[in-house]
């Protein structure tokens, strides 16, 4: 039996009446109904890909262009009714493992994937902040993370240090993230309301050095007062006077009258070198 082409905006909805699913602007059910863009998205994996484990597979757009390009593929979703409309594929693909749940809740033990493998995923816009992190945090980590995103955020994570927020420092300590291409509204099924964009992003173990979570600690503090001059939030983190605070950035090459959304994450490895890991908890 070979499956219908699931990139085809009519063929989608046929299967979608066929298994009575009903797209939910809740769970960020916009399907991908493109094969230009689907096909670009297989295209952008990296060669040592691995196994391949895609979050909210929906109703098989990308899981189809995955397996066809060859590659072993690992699916999680989290609505039955897609669930069973996935089906198609599998009677195609036996090896295609699809697994019902949510993917905050799993991770690489429960999916039953070894390293290399690589996630993709068309994410719903609503839980792209909880997702990233807990990605990056899988043991062991995937080799890379392509994933469909609302555009803006996909800008914001990829654009380099100048008014990163805390989230945006916490995700580039341990990660890489590129901006790969954007894709317009209408390459969905139904319509999202914004542009989305693919971003590659990469963990990097050697980045933080494990000290991630007191830079964290010491970040945290200081990005409270954000819009104000950094030896002002450092003074906040570390209790001491502005004046020390802006010697101590000094000390190590920092202007202290730069903003904290400005330091690339070398620049607060260096800082916090200097202060030392208990930094910030009283901040």
């Amino acid at each position: 039996m070979t499956a219908p082409d699931l990139s085809s905006r009519t063929t989608l909805r046929a299967v979608a009446r066929r298994f009575q699913v009903s797209p939910q602007h809740g769970m960020g059910q916009n399907f991908l109904v493109d094969r230009e863009v689907r096909d670009a998205i297989v295209a952008a994996l990296p060669e040592s890909a691995g196994q391949v484990v895609e979050i909210g597979c929906g109703l098989g757009s990308l899981s189809q262009g995955l397996l066809e390009s060859g590659r072993s593929l690992v699916g999680i979703e989290i609505d039955p009714s897609c669930v069973a409309g996935l089906g198609l594929l599998r009677a195609e693909f036996p090896g295609f493992r699809v697994i019902l749940g949510d993917a905050l809740q799993l991770g690489p033990e429960q999916l039953a994937v070894t390293p290399p493998y690589t996630v993709v995923g068309n994410l719903p816009y609503q839980i792209t902040g909880a997702i990233l992190p807990r990605l990056m945090a899988w043991v062991p980590p995937p080799r890379a993370c392509l994933l469909v995103v609302q555009r803006e955020v996909a800008h914001r994570l990829a654009a380099p240090a100048g008014d990163w927020s805390l989230a945006s420092l916490s995700l580039r300590l341990v990660a890489d993230v590129e901006l790969r291409f954007d894709i317009p509204p209408d390459r969905f099924w139904p319509a999202p309301k914004v542009h989305s964009s693919l971003i590659q992003v990469t963990p990097r173990a050697d980045l933080a050095g494990g000290h991630g979570a007191d830079l964290l600690r010491l970040a945290r503090p200081i990005f409270q007062q954000r819009r104000k001059q950094l030896h002002h939030g450092l003074a906040n983190a570390l209790g001491v006077t502005p004046q020390e605070a802006a010697d101590r950035l000094r000390a190590v090459g920092i202007d202290p009258q730069r903003r904290p959304g400005t330091l690339a994450p070398e620049e607060w490895l260096r800082l916090l070198a200097t202060v030392g890991p208990g930094a910030g908890a009283q901040g």
